[in-house]
């Protein structure tokens, strides 16, 4: 027990480092080698196009897991100081101002969310559907990819505050009105892409309602949930597992804006 407890800070400082050198465009067994092909002919040159892609995508992947296990957590915890308790594995740090709440489960799930939100789904969407182009003249801002990601974090982490704060202060259909009017200045603002949008909105619906299970086997629940959009569906007070909150929709959509972001920093994209 000694020893290990000896070994968290240089764990911490492993994991601060490593992001750290993946964001700073550091070499090493994550980044994607040059492949510079031999005059040997077409056939070579065709293994090359086809595997240089693939390294791409295997070093977004596993930057946004990387990223989505280290950083989410603190993400997470932004908001969770009043919307949300967890039940298995919590974890509460006092900061002084007040106290960050989240679990250890959080880690591995935002881990695969970020590497499906930020490469995997954008990747199958623009493949189904053919849309990679932008809407009009947006993105309203076109910063090189470093500080896009940057811009898109931070924004993310301030609608995810906003989220708690909105509901100590007003009505949960207002904060849904301006949280979705949030997320969608962030969309327009850093990406403008029609296929993130169509993902961004899904993820807005859908990711709440993939908390279900968890909720159902008791990983967390909601303190003061609204049940919403399961409420057209009959279900509400007394039903624990269906115990919602409204806000959480549009804090999915900006963080698929974010984990995007990022999965086009670690593939090298700069449009």
């Amino acid at each position: 027990m000694g020893s290990s407890r000896q070994l968290r800070p240089w764990r911490l400082v492993f994991s601060v480092l490593l992001i750290h050198w993946i964001l700073g465009g550091g070499q090493g067994f994550l980044r994607p080698r040059s492949f510079t092909p031999s005059k040997r002919g077409s056939h070579v040159k065709l293994c090359a196009a086809r595997q240089f892609p693939k390294e791409k995508e295997d070093f977004s992947i596993a930057g946004l897991a990387l990223v989505g296990s280290c950083l989410g957590p603190f993400v997470d915890a932004i908001h969770n100081q009043a919307l949300l308790s967890y039940d298995v594995l919590p974890v509460s740090m006092n900061l002084g101002l007040g106290f960050a709440k989240t679990s250890l489960l959080v880690p591995p799930l935002l881990a695969i969310a970020y590497a499906l939100l930020g490469s995997s789904l954008p990747r199958v969407l623009e493949t189904i559907t053919g849309l990679n182009s932008t809407v009009g003249s947006l993105p309203l801002l076109r910063p090189p990819p470093g500080l896009r990601a940057a811009l898109a974090v931070v924004s993310t982490c301030f609608i995810i505050k906003s989220s708690e704060l909105l509901l100590l202060v007003t009505t949960g259909q207002s904060a849904l009105l301006l949280l979705s009017l949030l997320a969608f200045l962030q969309w327009a603002t850093l990406d403008g892409r029609k296929s993130s949008l169509i993902l961004a909105v899904l993820a807005g619906i859908l990711g709440p309602l993939a908390e279900l299970p968890l909720m159902y086997l008791g990983a967390w629940h909601y303190i003061t949930p609204d049940y919403w959009p399961l409420t057209f569906w009959g279900f509400g007070p007394g039903t624990v597992w269906a115990g919602l909150s409204m806000v959480t929709g549009p804090c999915y959509f900006a963080v698929t804006t974010d984990a995007i972001a990022l999965g086009r920093l670690f593939a090298g994209k700069t449009s």
